[in-house]
């Protein structure tokens, strides 16, 4: 997958906030392959391009009359209006070795009707070429009960991809439902002494 770009000329703040309200993403290309380099993608394109690739997402920038392959390293973006502030991407070639954190997420949750199913990590750090990042790893929780767990070992992991984690590393259990503590009467509730109360009583 490929994303156009065009060379950015001018900094700043004023210059970004300029790009940003015509739609584009001020972006910074790096590597030991090329120079750092300041580039514009327009927004659509490039949000069209994560929703599809995921956080580790791995295409072409076209640019200057060159492609580049490249990875997403990092961006920035606005809180409240959820607006792309900026991007980092790292230039890469198609056989290089990655290290990157694959998402982990669970399947057929509902499925587990009595205890509590917890994620115990959230990602898990791999090492593949550029080609063969997952997009994540789904857990099938289908069956699993109480003090029943699963480990990095019960992944299924694609051909040419190496987990940087031990394989007992647990990664989902299945845990009792907390207790809540029982609600009190309200009559058993020892009233509280009102003080002189005694000493009026023995006065009468």
């Amino acid at each position: 997958m490929a994303i156009k770009a065009e060379v950015r000329t001018a900094t700043g703040t004023g210059a970004s906030k300029k790009a940003r309200n015509e739609g584009k993403i001020p972006v910074t290309l790096y590597g030991q392959s090329v120079e750092v380099t300041s580039l514009l993608v327009d927004r659509r394109e490039f949000e069209g391009l994560l929703k599809k690739e995921g956080s580790n997402a791995v295409f072409d920038v076209e640019y200057d009359g060159e492609s580049q392959k490249v990875i997403l390293k990092d961006f920035e973006k606005a809180a409240i209006k959820d607006l792309f502030y900026s991007i980092d991407l790292e230039a890469i070639s198609a056989d290089q070795k990655l290290t990157v954190e694959v998402p982990l997420s669970l399947v057929n949750e509902e499925t587990v009707k009595i205890g509590i199913v917890e994620l115990v990590l959230n990602t898990v750090q791999v090492e593949t070429k550029p080609d063969s990042i997952p997009n994540s790893f789904e857990i099938d929780v289908t069956g699993m009960e109480i003090g029943d767990t699963k480990s990095i070992a019960d992944l299924e992991v694609p051909e040419g991809v190496e987990i940087l984690v031990e394989a007992e590393e647990t990664i989902v259990s299945v845990s009792a439902p907390t207790e809540e503590p029982e609600e009190t009467d309200e009559e058993e509730v020892a009233e509280p002494e009102v003080i002189g109360e005694e000493a009026t009583e023995e006065e009468e």
